[in-house]
């Protein structure tokens, strides 16, 4: 399996895009803007690796290398968490109501932690930064499945030119509609319980914020996909922690994104000072009152 690959899902693509296996459910989810007026808080945390990771660092500076540190942080809601309804509750009257209400289906829009860590936030730099490493596609495919009408993973960050097979362990049909605004949209049916992933898509452009994924078929089953051509990109994981890896020294302008936000942005430039062979600390407060729910 490769860095990029779905069954895992805690830090999602750290240097390489990946995620950090722990707390997955089977395929691979957690089990857990524009013109606001509200300005999340952030507070920075320093915090120096070992001393021998500073001298490395200092070696590679030395070597004509780009010096490098990492980003690590959590996104916690302030001011009170609302109650989300579920989404599809088991034995609903719903369409396909044998596969799509057999288990209760949650409104994955905003999913919290116990201590307010939020899921599924996005953080990541839109362009790839000065000295930064490029980053490959793998040749192994990422897997993208649903499972009683709902799609596994809910977000993912994607390196362009990844190949995505779409599958479905649903004995109903599917179909999956991507919404991009600089790649091409995949509109096309999944035939019931398709293990073998006959439909692909890959992104071949970046895009600038997450693309959506719906089904046609059941309105509520959505997803989010965002294709990078770097690997400084992430989505939080259960308890709202991320951390990015690799990062050249200086000024970094991270964007903040999650779908719960009004208008979409939870910070549109997080400024974050990367340092050599250190680790800063960030801590992203997301207010209540900035969620359109």
């Amino acid at each position: 399996m490769s860095m990029f690959q779905s069954k895992v899902c805690l830090v999602a693509a750290t240097a390489a895009l990946a995620s950090v296996s722990a707390g997955c459910s089977e395929y691979g989810q957690p089990t857990i803007g524009g013109g606001a007026s509200v300005v999340p808080q952030v507070v920075f945390l320093s915090s120096a690796e070992a001393a021998a990771g500073g001298e490395a660092a200092e070696g590679a500076a030395g070597s004509g290398e780009v010096a490098v540190g990492s980003v690590r942080g959590r996104v916690m809601l302030t001011g009170g968490t609302p109650t989300m309804k579920l989404l599809v509750k088991a034995g609903d009257d719903i369409k396909d109501k044998e596969v799509c209400a057999a288990v209760d289906v949650p409104d994955e829009r905003l999913m919290v932690s116990g201590d307010g860590g939020v899921a599924n936030v996005f953080v990541y730099l839109q362009k790839a930064p000065k000295g930064g490493r490029a980053v490959e596609a793998p040749a192994e495919p990422f897997v993208f499945d649903q499972k009683n009408c709902r799609f596994y993973p809910h977000t993912v960050v994607l390196p362009v030119g990844q190949t995505v097979k779409v599958l479905s362990n649903d004995g109903v049909a599917h179909n999956t509609h991507t919404y991009p605004a600089k790649n091409t949209s995949v509109n096309s049916g999944v035939a019931p319980m398709d293990r073998e992933g006959k439909l692909t898509v890959v992104y071949k452009k970046a895009e600038a914020i997450p693309v959506a994924v719906k089904c046609d078929y059941h309105a509520w089953m959505n997803a989010w996909h965002l294709p990078l051509d770097h690997p400084y990109g992430a989505v939080t994981n259960e308890n709202g922690e991320f951390a990015i890896a690799d990062l050249p020294v200086g000024k970094h302008s991270f964007v903040v994104w999650h779908e719960a936000a009004d208008g979409n942005f939870v910070q549109r430039k997080l400024a974050v000072e990367v340092k050599a062979g250190e680790t800063t600390d960030v801590q992203v407060e997301y207010p209540a009152a900035l969620l359109k729910l």
